[in-house]
C-alpha cells in the first residue's frame, strides 16, 4: 500500500498510528504551555447565591486508572511543575448517586426507545484525542492552556465534563443556545446532575472577545477560545453555509430574518457602548462558516458526541439534560 492509500478515520486519525499505552509505574506528564494558564474563571452561579469568583487550585491528587485503554494518559515529570485545573461556574458538591462505568452509562441509551435523539455520533479516538491534547486554547486574558487539561483524569474538576464548540462570537444562534442553556441547567439542576460535571464552552473567535461574548449571553459557565480552528478541525467538526430549515427549540421565538437581523444590530449596539467593541473587531469574531458541537468526556474519553449539520444544528437542551441524567 502506497502512502497516499493510507486509510484514515472520520475525524483525522489514521487507524494505522501505533497504539497508545499507558505509562509505566504511573508516570504522568504535566502540561505545560508558553504563557501562563488562568488562574480564576468568574462565574455567575455560586453557593447560596454570592456572586463571588469562584477559583480551584492546582491540586492533582486524582488516582490514576489501572488499565491502559481507559484513557489518553500524559505522563507525570518529577519536577515541580504544577498545572491550573480549569475551574466550575458553580462549586464542588460530593456526589452521593453510585458512579457507572462508561458501558453502563451507555446502555441506558441503547435500551431506551425514548432517547433515540441522544444518540451519539461517532466519537473521536484515542489517536485523535492524543493529536488535540496538546493544542492551545486560550482565556480572555489571552493566557493559554493544553485542550488536554479540561478533561485529563488527573487536572479535571469533575469525573465528567461537557464541551460546547460554538460558532463565531456574533453568530446570534449560539448566543440564544447558551442563554437557553443557563436557564435550562439551573444550579439547582447543576448540583442534581449524578455524575459531577464540569460545563465548558470553546469559541473560534480572539480570546480578547470573551468578555463581550460573556455580556452578550450572560453564560455562566467557563469560556475559552481556539482562533486557529485547529480542535474544530481535528474533532470532525467541519465548515457550512446551510443556515438549516428547522428552527430549533432554543430559538422557537427567533425567526431566521430577525436572527440575522439582531446580529447586526447587536454588533452595532456594541460598537457604540464605551465598554464594547471597537471596529477592528467586527472581524476578529471568528470563520462565520465554521459549526461547531457537543463533546461530553468522562474520564479521559469521550462517550457521547453531537456535530452541528448546520448554523443552527446544536443539541436541544433537553437532549443534553438526559444525557447529563437530569431527566427521568
Amino acid at each position: 500500500m502506497t502512502s497516499r492509500e493510507r486509510s484514515v478515520s472520520p475525524v483525522g486519525a489514521s487507524r494505522f498510528e501505533r497504539p497508545l499505552k499507558a505509562p509505566l509505574n504511573g508516570v504522568r506528564r504535566v502540561f505545560t504551555s508558553n504563557a501562563s494558564s488562568p488562574t480564576s474563571t468568574t462565574s455567575a452561579y455560586t453557593r447560596g447565591g454570592d456572586s463571588s469568583t469562584a477559583s480551584t487550585s492546582a491540586t492533582t491528587n486524582n488516582t490514576s486508572p489501572t488499565t491502559p485503554t481507559s484513557s489518553v494518559l500524559p505522563s507525570h515529570p518529577t519536577s515541580k511543575t504544577t498545572t491550573t485545573m480549569p475551574s466550575s461556574p458553580y462549586p464542588s458538591r460530593p456526589s452521593t448517586s453510585p458512579s457507572l462505568d462508561a458501558d453502563e452509562w451507555l446502555a441506558r441509551f441503547r435500551s431506551d426507545p425514548d432517547l433515540s435523539l441522544t444518540s451519539t455520533d461517532e466519537c473521536p479516538d484515542r489517536a485523535t484525542l492524543a493529536a488535540v491534547c496538546d493544542l492551545p486554547i486560550y482565556s480572555s486574558d489571552g493566557a493559554s492552556r493544553p485542550f488536554g487539561s479540561l478533561y485529563d483524569p488527573s487536572y479535571a474538576l469533575h469525573t465528567r465534563q461537557l464541551v460546547l464548540f460554538v460558532r463565531h462570537f456574533y453568530c446570534g444562534a449560539c448566543q440564544a443556545y447558551l442563554t437557553a442553556l443557563a436557564q435550562g441547567i439551573s444550579k439547582d439542576d447543576y448540583f442534581g446532575i449524578p455524575i459531577p460535571t464540569s460545563i465548558i464552552v470553546i469559541g473560534c473567535g480572539q480570546p480578547d472577545l470573551i468578555k463581550h461574548y460573556k455580556r452578550f449571553t450572560s453564560c455562566p459557565f467557563p469560556i475559552f477560545a481556539d482562533p486557529s480552528r485547529s480542535l474544530f478541525k481535528k474533532l470532525g467538526m467541519s465548515l457550512s453555509a446551510n443556515i438549516g430549515r428547522v428552527r430549533p427549540e432554543y430559538m422557537k421565538d427567533i425567526s431566521a430574518p430577525a436572527w440575522l437581523a439582531g446580529q447586526v444590530s447587536t454588533v452595532k449596539k456594541s460598537l457604540k457602548d464605551p465598554e464594547g467593541i471597537r471596529k477592528r473587531d467586527v472581524l476578529r469574531g471568528g470563520n462565520p462558516m465554521q459549526i461547531g458541537g457537543e463533546f461530553l468526556f468522562e474520564d479521559g474519553e469521550v462517550v457521547w458526541c453531537h456535530r452541528m449539520r448546520d448554523y443552527r444544528g446544536h443539541a436541544e437542551v433537553g437532549v443534553l439534560r438526559e444525557v447529563l441524567g437530569l431527566e427521568g
